[in-house]
């Protein structure tokens, strides 16, 4: 029988507010447009945290209000339908302040600069096919086996193999031996191949360890794979060598490829119904200077001014959107746009 029967209300009361402390860094940095690296980090910290009280609590008043059980992945079961949640559940609980420091520091100082390459959306996708990747990996390797595994590692070596793939030439802020700018890929390569070794010792000259290391290395080469096709048309390009990540350099990228994907004005929809030479110099000067976002913008707003909607002669108006400043009808019921 499935352990979600065997809940009583402390343990709802704890789920509860295990998932909802959770999931509120994830909602404010959403609201706050604020960076969601930060808010995994955060989220970690704050479910840990916790988790500790609970512990404290059963100690003293022996109520048990940690659901721990009914969310570390267990490879025994960890197909059954009701139980593929830990997957995912698994990478929010950590085991010790060592395992959890361990992964928020490369979450943070990796993930940060990873999202202002990827965006935040991309980023965290990638984040969460890293931590599922390396559960699926330690229960492919562990099959049959009832040990748990708990842990962000597998997500956070996601990152490591999701910038190597994409900006193998970036420099990043990292403590080894000395807390300064050094390689992506010297980082990332240093990592997975101490995990490899480390690997090698358990499965193949069977020392025992507590880590996952199986669940490291999923987490990195799922990521390696799938990051390119994810980062492809994000908001920055891939391989580029620049001043690396920074918030200026993705409103940059952001709006380099907004002006690339903007319309082309050669044709206009005024071209078969008479003009007036205001509306002719507009745009003729549309034309010459349209192909920069804010020049775009400014005579389009000249535009406005002068011509009426060619389909039902109603007020236009501007709208700045994904692919750049188009004119449109102000009236609801008429689609004219225009490029």
């Amino acid at each position: 029988m499935s352990l979600w029967y065997q809940m009583d209300t402390p343990h709802w009361i704890g789920l509860f507010l295990l998932v909802s402390v959770a999931i509120s860094p994830f909602i404010f940095a959403f609201k706050n447009k604020t960076s969601f690296a930060l808010a995994t980090t955060i989220s970690l910290l704050v479910t840990f945290l916790l988790q500790r009280i609970f512990g404290l609590i059963y100690s003293i008043s022996n109520i048990h209000m940690d659901p721990h059980n009914l969310l570390v992945t267990i490879p025994d079961i960890a197909w059954n339908s009701i139980e593929l949640h830990r997957m995912l559940s698994a990478t929010w609980l950590h085991a010790d302040y060592f395992h959890i420091l361990s992964n928020v520091i490369v979450i943070a100082l990796v993930g940060i600069p990873l999202e202002l390459r990827l965006g935040n959306k991309r980023f965290m996708l990638v984040y969460l096919i890293g931590g599922v990747g390396g559960s699926i990996s330690w229960v492919v390797f562990n099959a049959g086996s009832t040990v748990p595994a708990l842990g962000a590692s597998g997500a956070a070596f996601g990152l490591l193999g999701a910038y190597l793939a994409c900006w193998p030439k970036d420099e990043i802020e990292f403590p080894f031996i000395l807390i300064r700018k050094w390689p992506i890929s010297m980082i990332a390569l240093i990592y997975f191949g101490l995990e490899v070794g480390r690997a090698f010792t358990v499965y193949g000259m069977g020392e025992w360890s507590n880590v996952g290391h199986i669940a490291h290395l999923g987490g990195f080469l799922v990521c390696y794979v799938f990051a390119r096709p994810i980062a492809r048309n994000g908001p920055t390009p891939l391989n580029i060598i620049d001043s690396g990540p920074s918030q200026g350099g993705i409103h940059s990228a952001l709006h380099n490829q907004k002006r690339d994907s903007m319309k082309s004005l050669e044709s206009d929809p005024w071209a078969n119904k008479e003009k007036d030479v205001k509306l002719m110099n507009v745009l003729t000067n549309l034309r010459i200077s349209g192909d920069e976002i804010e020049t775009r913008e400014a005579w389009m707003e000249k535009l406005v001014t002068i011509a009426k909607c060619p389909t039902c002669n109603e007020r236009l108006e501007v709208r700045n959107l994904s692919n750049g400043p188009n004119v449109q009808c102000s009236e609801e019921t008429c689609n004219f746009s225009w490029p």
